[in-house]
Formats: C-alpha cells, structure tokens, sequence
C-alpha cells in the first residue's frame, strides 16, 4: 500500500475532563498533550499534533478543541470558542478537510452539556457532513469494554447521537501498569478507526454557502432583504432553544458567521 500523500486532519471535542488530551496522547504513545486538569489556563484556539504512526502507516494531524462548558469560560470566551472551532473546520478545507470528528464521553449517562456539545459541532459547525465517531473512554474497569456499547447503545442513540463508527477504550496504564494490556488494546482499536475513517473522502466546509445551507437545512429560502429575516430568526431558535446558547450570544454569533463569509 502507498504512504498517504497528505495527512488525515481529525478533530477531537467533547466536554473539559472527558480524556481529550488523553486519547491524543494514547494515540502518539508519548504525552503530547497536557490535561485539562493540569493545564495552566484555557486557550480558544485548537492545539494542532501532527503524528506519524508507523504501524500501521497512518499520518495524522489532530486538533484538540476546548470543552465548550470550561468552568474557566465566561459568556464571551464561550462565544469565541464556538466561532474559533468554526474557523477551524473552514480552514482546513485548504488542508485536505476533515476526515472525522472524535467526539469523545467518559463512560456514564449522556449529559445535556454532551448533547449540546455534538449539536454545536456536528450539525451545526459541520452541517452532519463530517463522519462522526464516539469514543468511550474511562473503561478500564470494565471486564470487557466494548461490552458498554451493547448495554448503552440504545440511550446513547435515543438521545439524538448516531456514530458512523465507535470505540470503547481506556488511555491510562493505572498506577504500576495494572492497565497496561487494556491500554494498548485500546490504542489498536483507536488507530483502526483511524485508517477506517482515512479511506473515506475527506469532507469540506462549503465557505461561500455555508450560512445559506444552513438556512437551507431548516427549510427556509435565503432570498434578499424579506426572507433574510425570516431565515435569521429560525437559524437564532435553533442556536437558542436546541443548543441552547443565552439569545444575545446567539445573535453575537449570527454576526460573526456573517462577517466570516
């Protein structure tokens, strides 16, 4: 098989303290990244890692995004983060698109804060083109972890999150390697996933469109001047009651989208 000539671009969101930096570690099998716990403050831009697997061959570039719900993150700095991941998502159409979104949970029930994390990112941000995959992590306890994916299936799908594909891992070896065999089966199982996701098309942000698909998408017509306004008002519902942003951060946001275009 041929090395890749580009390298698959993967983005990585989910809540602070879900294992975000972890699974970016466990993936490189070195510490690249530092935890949300242990990170001096909380930056809106998204820490790109550029990684080379050689086996099997994967070259991979991955952006780990801030949790939208950082206690550190007051209403402003929560705008900005939503606006700097949609620049994110735009400007990698220049770089290949975007291979996958690695929505990552710790095992447990599905919180509204994760399902307003996936709409922001995946329907809205990504318009539900970009392949989603869910990773569970915090498993290491469990007597076989992917037996959590057959147990919690139903409630994770119930609550509006579909993946194209999962992983149920752990990425810590625990004090004296007592995780060690399950830490590299998770590894293994992440780095598949990976090459699956990298066969596909990359997928690309469609910038001179992408506020008129979105409106589009909520069944109004973009036209001029009178349907503006009808279309604004949907696309400022959406954002407000389904995700679930305060109304005057959700206006604030319109116009940033609009001043993007």
């Amino acid at each position: 098989m041929s090395t890749q000539s580009r390298p698959l671009n993967f983005i990585i969101f989910g809540e602070m303290g879900v294992g975000k930096s972890s699974l970016v570690n466990l993936i490189a099998e070195n510490q690249l990244a530092e935890s949300s716990s242990s990170a001096k403050s909380c930056t809106l831009e998204a820490t790109e890692y550029p990684i080379t697997i050689p086996d099997p061959q994967l070259n991979v570039n991955l952006f780990d995004t801030v949790g939208l719900d950082s206690p550190t993150m007051n209403n402003a700095g929560y705008l900005d983060a939503l606006v700097k991941a949609h620049e994110l998502i735009v400007s990698l159409k220049n770089r290949g698109g975007v291979h996958g979104l690695l929505f990552c949970m710790k095992a447990g029930r599905v919180s509204n804060t994760m399902q307003q994390n996936y709409r922001l990112f995946y329907e809205f941000l990504c318009q539900e083109e970009v392949p989603l995959a869910l990773v569970v992590t915090n498993l290491e306890n469990e007597e076989n972890m992917d037996d959590w994916w057959t147990k919690n299936k139903a409630h994770i799908e119930n609550s509006g999150i579909v993946p194209v594909t999962h992983v149920c891992i752990t990425t810590i070896k625990g004090y004296q390697n007592a995780y060690e065999t399950r830490y590299f089966e998770s590894r293994k199982k992440v780095l598949n996933m990976l090459k699956e996701l990298g066969n596909c098309d990359a997928c690309s942000v469609d910038v001179s469109s992408w506020f008129a698909r979105m409106c589009k998408k909520l069944r109004q017509f973009l036209v001029p001047t009178k349907g503006l306004g009808r279309s604004r008002q949907k696309m400022l519902q959406m954002l407000t009651k389904r995700c679930k942003l305060r109304k005057e951060d959700a206006v604030h946001l319109l116009q940033r989208i609009d001043a993007d275009e």
